[in-house]
């Protein structure tokens, strides 16, 4: 049972008890003055369904006027202007006080809006731009430790420029072939491998040209495509190894 039908129940049950009780005062009132039982009788019941009756007309006529006077309130407050709220003394500053003086505090925090936004914005591309930059110093020192001993100084600081063109997405036609010695074509397709997996900037048809310009002589009699369908052939054989993840470089 619901907690508000308790309540009319209870309220009810009270309201009926009390007319019970007044009914019967007049009941033996009735006896007292020479009644007989039965007048006694009828006017115990229609005292007390009378009781009840008005209870209930009042009730609902109570009721209905209550929400009509909560209704009239809440329209009240809802069509009450904002201004009638602000105190009179206040309300003659805001309209003494110019317009402009009241614009002008909005145009600092649109500034600031417009400045915040522009330095995310930088702060975003300095991020893109410092983490291209390690993947580059990355790729760098390891195409140094892997060539130290098969390439010249002078070629060792060119595959370092070439690299960088690769990395810049720059055109090839500024790589510069260099000679290796002791390294297999095998060798080469995995550091191209690699150098693609560091970057995965273009696809590996990139990276297969840019092994073919900068080993032009070891690779001269190897066309491009070729090239490109074997760079991880035979992962674990060569001198150079396919290597994965570059975190320890």
């Amino acid at each position: 049972m619901k907690i508000k039908y308790f309540e009319y129940i209870t309220v009810y049950l009270s309201v009926f008890l009390v007319c019970v009780f007044v009914g019967v005062i007049g009941r033996l009132v009735l006896l007292e003055k020479g009644a007989d039982e039965y007048t006694a009788g009828v006017f115990f019941w229609i005292s007390t369904g009378f009781g009840v009756l008005m209870f209930a007309i009042l009730s609902l006529f109570l009721n209905d006027l209550a929400e009509r006077l909560v209704n009239c309130f809440l329209k009240a407050k809802k069509n009450e202007s904002p201004e009638s709220r602000i105190p009179v003394e206040n309300l003659e500053k805001i309209e003494e006080e110019p317009q402009d003086a009241l614009i002008k505090p909005e145009m600092p925090e649109n500034k600031n809006a417009v400045i915040d936004i522009q330095q995310l914005r930088e702060q975003q591309q300095n991020a893109i731009k410092n983490q291209k930059q390690a993947r580059i110093d990355t790729a760098l020192r390891y195409a140094q430790q892997e060539f130290a001993l098969y390439v010249s100084d002078d070629d060792l600081e060119q595959l370092g420029s070439n690299i960088i063109i690769y990395a810049e997405v720059l055109n090839f036609e500024k790589i510069k072939p260099i000679k290796v010695k002791d390294l297999s074509n095998l060798d080469l397709y995995h550091f191209g491998w690699n150098i693609w997996n560091c970057f995965k900037a273009s696809r590996q048809d990139r990276a297969a040209q840019f092994l073919k310009l900068t080993f032009a002589d070891a690779l001269k009699d190897v066309e491009e495509k070729s090239i490109k369908t074997h760079l991880k052939d035979d992962e674990h054989k060569g001198l150079i190894k396919i290597i994965d993840d570059f975190t320890d470089f």
